[in-house]
């Protein structure tokens, strides 16, 4: 069965403690899905289902907050919500798994969501708590102790850059050219959503947030420290920090756009006014490398997508490619053949920091506002734990 994207929105990603950090988890993710459905001209009725992907479901993410976002929404007691975390892609996995219910035919219309509040639940904080045992047990690192043990991600990045041989230098070009293009770029999927800023925020609560909040450009980043490594190459510079925000795409199968018999949502709005058929999935995949690797999955996962569309990487017109890290985001183009230069051209999440599973489904929304009749989008995520691929055919 045909997948077709039929809207996609997001907020603006602002800095941990920063206007959005008294956002609910729940309510941000309920702010985006009443966007979302608005954009596509469809009412809530219409709606099956609804995937969360969360890279931390803990806390004020816990406890089924699909379901809980559906009820923040005001949407239908009857839909249902599924949470989705698969670490570094868990909004593509989110959003691949809402794909594998439309195309079995038990989901018409399906509402994806990726949302990460930092301010609140901080990167890492499903492993904090001791009370009901260490995550992953005594297996998983027994079977790579021979080789130096597990790195947490920043540590795996800086030892992938030196394998491949990617020097400071080139991290910092890359970190400049996402920054500078971030603050150029504009995309149609941004949405407004009133500032409830952090205690230690001076912002008016209430107040629109109406733009990313970009991250400083500096003059000297050869000065700067290593972060990690007394004498590596990732600095504070060409890493990424955690950020606040959420994202959602309205799913549909085949001619099924979710919009009432008439063609009109509520509102009585024509739904294809609002970009219905916005763009076809052509291809998803997911695949694990050697867990000491931080992008080895990356090359299985692209390669499964695009076995099912009969194209290649010559046919793909835009890269979307999460930069964790400058030398995870470089080891990611070198893997896949391609130049740094040609990704991300509007700049990447270097530019803003990174918003966990929200960061995921930006990259649909973002990369697909910004291009043209017949390209070819690829939305591509990698990490230590798993790597993942959407590929995306946007319609005429």
């Amino acid at each position: 069965m045909t997948v077709m994207l039929a809207a996609g929105c997001r907020t603006p990603f602002t800095a941990t403690d920063g206007s959005l950090a008294g956002w609910h988890p729940v309510d941000l993710s309920a702010a985006v899905m009443n966007e979302v459905i608005r954009r596509g001209g469809v009412s809530a009725e219409s709606v099956d289902e609804v995937w969360v992907g969360c890279a931390e479901p803990v806390g004020a993410q816990g406890a089924n907050m699909a379901r809980a976002a559906v009820l923040s929404a005001g949407w239908p007691e009857r839909i249902g919500g599924v949470v989705v975390e698969a670490a570094e892609t868990s909004g593509s996995a989110a959003l691949h798994a809402a794909v594998a219910a439309i195309d079995s035919g038990s989901v018409g219309t399906a509402v994806v969501v990726g949302v990460s509040v930092a301010s609140i639940v901080v990167p890492g904080a499903s492993a904090l708590g001791r009370v009901y045992g260490r995550p992953w047990g005594d297996g998983p690192a027994a079977r790579v102790a021979e080789s130096g043990g597990f790195l947490p991600p920043p540590r795996a990045a800086e030892a992938t850059a030196g394998l491949l041989g990617i020097d400071r230098a080139r991290q910092d070009r890359a970190t400049a050219r996402s920054l500078e293009n971030r603050r150029a770029a504009a995309t149609t999927g941004l949405v407004p959503v009133p500032a409830h800023p952090g205690a230690r925020f001076n912002a008016v609560r209430g107040t629109l947030v109406t733009s990313d909040e970009h991250r400083g450009l500096i003059d000297d980043p050869h000065k700067l420290p290593p972060l990690f490594v007394s004498d590596g190459a990732v600095t504070s510079y060409s890493f990424a920090p955690p950020v606040d925000g959420a994202a959602a795409l309205l799913l549909t199968g085949g001619d099924n756009t979710g919009a009432d018999a008439a063609g009109t949502d509520a509102a009585g709005r024509d739904a294809a006014a609002d970009g219905l058929g916005l763009a076809e999935l052509v291809g998803t995949g997911r695949a694990a490398g050697n867990p000491l690797d931080a992008t080895g999955g990356v090359e299985a996962a692209l390669e499964h997508a695009l076995s099912q569309t009969g194209a290649d990487l010559s046919d793909i017109t835009r890269w979307e490619i999460t930069e964790t890290t400058a030398a995870g985001f470089l080891s990611v183009c070198h893997r896949l053949g391609i130049d740094p230069m040609s990704a991300n051209p509007d700049g990447g999440t270097l530019g803003v920091g990174h918003a966990g599973a929200a960061e995921d489904i930006r990259l649909t929304v973002d990369g697909v506002s910004a291009s043209a009749a017949g390209d070819w989008i690829a939305a591509i995520s990698a990490g230590t734990t798993g790597s993942a691929a959407t590929l995306w055919h946007r319609r005429a």
